[in-house]
């Protein structure tokens, strides 16, 4: 029996080592991320705020939180495809200005309708990013995968911590909540232009030419979908549905369970981020160690912060440290070994469409999870729900990572 086999006219480039250039150029690509992650974050810190403004019900306010996942997800397959098909550079410009524009566009809304659909399209805009951004840091750095990736992931840490409490600053400052929605629409698009000069299309499209030819190969090994990616797809599955169920109402439950202050509530809410700046460093494991075994562990440790979160009682440095290391075990642990898991598990020419894959399995369900989890808690308050959802469906996410086979070089 025969399976498609890597060929083409030349055989795939990218970074052999470490170079000013090449750490310049992810530098920039890392910057596209980091604009992402603070426009993601920041709606968290201001949700209390529109809540109020529009009079929505708890179960609306916890479906708002994480709708744009449901853009997200939906995006990534097809950006997938597009990024293999007409350049991931391309696919990277267009979204990084969808998602700043539909930002800004949020502070316009006039009622949850058009909010909602912003919201929506500004996921679709960030998850072609993020199929189209991962493929490409994938390829161009495949002999340092997981380090280069986990610096992606740093950055969205970098930014997850700052967008909270740069969103934060201009909420107490401005007492408007729509100031920090243009703000950091408009970093969006001043980034956009850094981006076009400054990363060649060589670097974002290395292996996007490659080939199929058919040729007797160890069956499984180059198919798109197998075993790996099938366990990658559930794996992440559970991680995404975990954690931005969480991340949406965690400043809500601080605040209503806690009585912490917005100053206070962005600072934990930003520790999450700070912990993804670990995410090289554990980059650097993934390269050289089995990543199954550190999946596991990243799960494992999910579970306890959520444990020590939701039961710990209102010590605020307590919370500050369980959202730092939750922030270690999800970006820096789950995704980035899960992230570059999938792309390890398919031929070079079809990064792009792994890396869609792993963005629809990572924030279709994620888009649905604020509902679950603000429905949970209505049922059975803050603590079960919290348990619920951060120690009881992080399981399933361990037995997918068992199951997995090794990944391949």
């Amino acid at each position: 029996m025969t399976t498609p086999e890597l060929t083409g006219p030349a055989p795939r480039t990218g970074a052999s080592s470490w170079t000013f250039r090449t750490l310049l150029i992810l530098l920039v690509l890392d910057l596209t991320y980091l604009v992402n992650a603070m426009d993601r974050q920041v709606f968290a810190i201001l949700l209390p705020d529109i809540k109020q403004t529009y009079l929505l019900t708890g179960n609306q306010a916890g479906t708002l939180s994480t709708i744009f996942t449901l853009g997200m997800g939906l995006a990534g397959i097809p950006a997938g495809y597009l990024a293999d098909r007409i350049g991931r550079k391309r696919v990277i410009i267009a979204s990084l200005l969808l998602f700043s524009i539909t930002c800004a566009l949020q502070a316009t809304a006039a009622g949850l309708a058009d909010l909602t659909a912003w919201r929506i399209l500004s996921g679709v805009g960030e998850g072609a990013q993020n199929a189209a951004l991962y493929a490409a840091v994938g390829a161009y750095f495949h002999r340092n995968r997981a380090v280069a990736i986990g610096s992606i992931n740093a950055a969205f840490g970098l930014g997850a911590f700052a967008g909270p409490l740069l969103g934060g600053t201009l909420l107490s400052s401005t007492g408007n909540w729509r100031v920090p929605l243009f703000v950091f629409g408009a970093i969006g698009l001043v980034v956009l232009a850094v981006l076009v000069f400054a990363v060649p299309q060589s670097v974002t499209e290395v292996g996007r030419h490659e080939e199929l030819r058919t040729a007797p190969v160890p069956e499984g090994d180059v198919r798109f979908f197998n075993r790996r990616v099938v366990c990658c797809t559930i794996a992440t599955v559970a991680a995404g549905f975990t954690i931005y169920g969480y991340l949406g109402l965690y400043p809500t439950y601080l605040r209503d369970a806690h009585g912490y202050t917005a100053d206070q509530t962005a600072v934990a809410a930003g520790m999450f981020g700070l912990g993804a700046l670990t995410s090289v460093f554990c980059g650097i494991f993934a390269d050289r160690f089995d990543q199954r075994l550190v999946n596991v562990a990243g799960f494992a440790a999910i579970a306890g912060c959520g444990a020590g979160i939701f039961l710990s009682g209102d010590a605020y440095p307590a919370q500050l440290v369980l959202s730092l290391v939750l922030g270690i075990a999800f970006t820096g642990v789950v995704y980035t070994n899960t992230s570059a898991l999938i792309q390890r598990s398919v031929p070079a020419a079809m990064v792009g469409r792994a890396s869609g894959l792993f963005v629809a399995a990572m924030y279709i369900p994620a888009s649905v999870s604020g509902y679950f989890f603000a429905a949970t808690k209505a049922g059975l308050g803050w603590q079960t729900a919290g348990v619920i959802q951060l120690c009881a469906i992080p399981i399933v996410g361990v037995l997918a990572t068992a199951a997995m086979g090794r990944p391949r070089d």
